[in-house]
């Protein structure tokens, strides 16, 4: 006989008397129905975890900052580094109030007075177009370069009232005329140059043009009925004479 037989012999002989419980499939079942209650909660367990931990990092993003924290509170006003404290007023002395910005601001400041633009106006700064002088009110434009030769002179004749202002400079000089008054029946009436005048038009208004001897250009129209204008440039405002004529405004 060989070694193995004689162990399984041995093996019978010792568990020969032996018998199971009649319970012992209760027992496993119920160990079993244990031991797999233990897994799930371990399991359920760990899942609440893991939820928990990743909730707590959103949660921090969402909430809100509590008033008054010092962390996220910024400063309403700041004091420069090299302004000095401000002293309390000596006993018995007034208390001055405080002055804002530099010496003296505290103080109201007079307002400017500004010249009035119109007829008879002295020079008195930069008009329009970069000319020196005060412009009348219904004169918008003169080249720049030019300076008033002084307030628009005012005639009257034979029942007109005619208003010239003038413009000289190093490269040349304007001169507006405006005429008030009855008997005006067309730019003709206007016109003092020789020749046969050119037609043209002034805002869609007819008016003549014409050359002068002394080489100086005029132009002349009726704005309205009883008022007329005319205007001479010469030299470099002379290539300008249509910008003039239609800044005129009376």
């Amino acid at each position: 006989m060989d070694l193995e037989s004689e162990l399984r012999k041995a093996m019978a002989e010792r568990v020969a008397g032996t018998s199971a419980p009649p319970s012992l499939v209760a027992d496993v079942k119920r160990r079993h129905r244990r031991r797999k209650a233990r897994l799930h909660a371990a399991a359920g367990a760990a899942a609440a975890s893991v939820a928990a931990l990743a909730l707590v990092p959103a949660y921090q993003s969402f909430r809100a900052t509590p008033v008054g924290n010092s962390a996220t509170a910024r400063p309403t006003a700041s004091v420069p580094a090299s302004r000095p404290p401000e002293r309390p007023p000596a006993a018995g002395l007034p208390a001055s109030p405080p002055s804002k910005g530099r010496p003296g601001a505290g103080a109201p400041s007079e307002p400017a007075a500004h010249p009035s633009s119109g007829a008879g106006t002295e020079p008195s700064g930069p008009g329009a177009g970069g000319a020196a002088g005060a412009l009348p009110d219904w004169i918008t434009y003169i080249p720049g370069g030019l300076t008033a030769t002084g307030p628009c002179r005012v005639a009257r004749d034979a029942g007109r009232e005619t208003t010239t202002c003038a413009w000289r400079g190093d490269t040349g000089w304007v001169e507006i005329a405006l005429v008030k008054g009855g008997g005006l029946t067309g730019p003709r009436d206007l016109m003092r140059t020789p020749g046969v005048p050119g037609h043209t038009s002034v805002r869609g208004i007819p008016a003549l043009t014409g050359d002068r001897p002394d080489s100086a250009r005029q132009i002349s129209w009726l704005a309205r009925p009883g008022v007329g204008v005319t205007v001479t440039a010469k030299g470099s405002a002379k290539d300008r004479i249509m910008r003039i004529a239609e800044g005129v405004r009376p």
